[in-house]
Formats: C-alpha cells, sequence, structure tokens
C-alpha cells in the first residue's frame, strides 16, 4: 500500500505518525489566540463602568491595552487566585470574564459595583493572578450578551434584557 509519504508497508506508516505527532506538537506550541492577538505585553485593567440603555446593560472594562480576552457564562463563580466560589450582590448568574495577558497596575475605583440595572446586578473585580486577571459580571438571568472592542483601551460587554 502506498501512503501520502511515497513510502509502503509498515515503514509509511511509521513515518506518518512521526510527521503528524511533530505536527500536533507545533499546533500545540501555538497559543490559540495567535491570529487575533499579537500583542505580548501586559495589559493593565485601569477600572470598569456600568450603564443601562432601553435593551441591554454595558460594562465597560478601561485597559491600558485590550489583552486577550475570554467571557464565560457561569451558575458558579469561582475566583481563580483561591479556587474559592463567590457570590456579587442580587446575582443568579455569571459571567466570567478572563483577561490575559493583565494585571491590576494603576486600577482606580471600587473593586465592587452593585446596580439596579435590570440585567447586570454587579461587577467586581475577582482576582489577578499569574497573568490573568479576572472580573464577575452578576446579572439577574442568563441572558444573550456581544463582547466589542470599543477603542484601543475600552472592552464592552453588552448583555441584552
Amino acid at each position: 500500500m502506498l501512503s501520502n509519504y511515497g513510502v509502503t508497508g509498515r515503514t509509511g506508516r511509521q513515518a506518518a505518525i512521526v510527521l503528524g505527532t511533530i505536527g500536533l506538537g507545533l499546533a500545540a506550541a501555538l497559543p490559540a489566540n495567535a491570529s487575533t492577538n499579537t500583542a505580548q505585553t501586559t495589559s493593565h485593567l485601569l477600572g470598569f463602568s456600568v450603564q443601562s440603555y432601553s435593551t441591554y446593560d454595558r460594562v465597560i472594562l478601561t485597559v491600558s491595552s485590550v489583552p486577550g480576552y475570554t467571557v464565560t457564562p457561569t451558575d458558579v463563580l469561582t475566583r481563580n487566585s483561591s479556587g474559592k466560589d463567590i457570590t456579587l450582590p442580587n446575582s443568579n448568574t455569571y459571567l466570567d470574564v478572563e483577561l490575559n495577558p493583565a494585571d491590576t497596575i494603576g486600577f482606580t475605583g471600587p473593586t465592587e459595583v452593585t446596580t439596579g440595572f435590570p440585567e447586570v446586578a454587579a461587577v467586581a473585580e475577582v482576582s489577578s493572578y499569574e497573568g490573568y486577571t479576572q472580573v464577575g459580571i452578576g446579572l439577574s438571568h442568563a441572558s444573550s450578551y456581544t463582547v466589542t472592542v470599543l477603542s484601543p483601551t475600552q472592552l464592552a460587554i453588552d448583555v441584552a434584557h
């Protein structure tokens, strides 16, 4: 049997396995967000604000520069630095926002804000640990959300009413 590498039999299978293993090793070495975020300098979370509009609530994270980020809906908010579950006031579910690489050097303002808004009940700077900064957004209900880079220094999370 002829393999894709022009070698037949057992030797061909071995070559394919070796090349496949090398390819997997290279793929694992590349960061998952390499195509969308090439900046490797550490960003600083400087503060956040919360606003309410007729159809959505908006959380704006102010940063020195927008780092890589993930926003994950969850029923339990766990502090990355300690592994302990935390709760935010008036919140039934959460959005767990992780910024990387990021820290809280230069952070100003309160570390937790409680609102009376329809969907975003509270926002808190939860932890900054080993290059990850975590922000928790407490929601009244599970709801759809969008994430938008507003500017080089602002990341917005909009949560629908």
